[in-house]
């Protein structure tokens, strides 16, 4: 096939298929940007998504560092509470061993004994009577001085009764103030349950959302490869076809060249340029673009 062969079908063929590649690279190009900004969008939600959950990492370590933090309250709250009870058990045990032993105050037996005494000495009274006081007198100087020979080891007991008390009293103070910690302490449990809550609904969210635009990502990348592969088979049609109008170029460059190439050998040689010219005469009078 020459050059004067190629055809004005081959030529608008060509065309079209140049038209329809570049439409194809154009509409992949485009879903090929598409597919870079959802991807882009994400991973900037993944991002955002591992920054929450590091968030959330923090937040659990805090709240098992405060449930560390309430369970050793509790058990100081309960020692405090057990050892309050144990000095409860003891007092209630010397409250009843002070009961076993009854205990008159020392001042109230020597009002008691002055009183018996004024009464022996100014109310008549008869024999009976007297010996009746007599007897109660001696009976309550008898407790007096029995107090007084005890009376240090009362007074140390009354002494170790009260420092019980107190120590008892200091225990559930401690015990108070270790339950009101523990309170404190579940209070900030309870907001931070709270906090990890709302940050898991985020969390919920930015998955969701993840989730849609990795499936955008996908459907843009599979259409930009769809539109790839259809350009490709045609970028290897347009090839072909172009190959096949250079070559069919390159023949007829080669057919003028030729021809210029002996039209010169003719110019320089008189004979066959007369015989050259002769024979276009003729050609010429065939065709009918010349009359003698």
């Amino acid at each position: 096939m020459t050059g004067d062969e190629i055809s004005p079908e081959f030529t608008s063929e060509l065309s079209n298929a140049e038209k329809r590649l570049k439409t194809l690279y154009d509409r992949r190009d485009g879903f090929q940007e598409e597919a870079k900004v959802f991807r882009e969008m994400r991973d900037d939600l993944q991002s955002k998504r591992r920054a929450v959950l590091d968030g959330i990492a923090d937040l659990r370590a805090e709240k098992e560092a405060l449930y560390l933090e309430i369970n050793e309250a509790k058990a100081r709250r309960d020692l405090y509470n057990q050892r309050a009870g144990l000095l409860s058990g003891n007092l209630r045990k010397k409250g009843d061993e002070k009961k076993d032993e009854p205990y008159e105050d020392r001042i109230t037996l020597e009002i008691d004994i002055q009183k018996l005494e004024k009464r022996y000495e100014t109310e008549p009274m008869n024999v009976d009577k007297e010996r009746d006081i007599v007897k109660q007198i001696e009976e309550k100087r008898k407790k007096l001085r029995s107090i007084q020979t005890r009376e240090p080891d009362i007074r140390r007991a009354e002494a170790e009764f009260t420092d019980i008390k107190e120590e008892i009293s200091d225990f559930r103070q401690r015990a108070d103030l270790e339950h009101a910690r523990i309170n404190e302490l579940y209070t900030k449990v309870k907001e931070l349950n709270k906090d990890i809550k709302d940050r898991s609904s985020t969390l919920d969210h930015l998955r969701s959302e993840s989730d849609k635009r990795h499936e955008e990502y996908l459907k843009a990348r599979s259409q930009a490869d769809s539109y790839h592969q259809k350009a490709m088979e045609l970028r290897d049609k347009v090839l072909q076809m172009r190959q096949e109008k250079r070559k069919v170029l390159n023949e007829s460059r080669a057919v003028i060249d030729e021809q210029n190439r002996m039209v010169r050998e003719e110019l320089e040689n008189p004979g066959k340029l007369d015989e050259a010219a002769d024979d276009a005469v003729k050609m010429l009078l065939k065709k009918g673009k010349i009359v003698l």
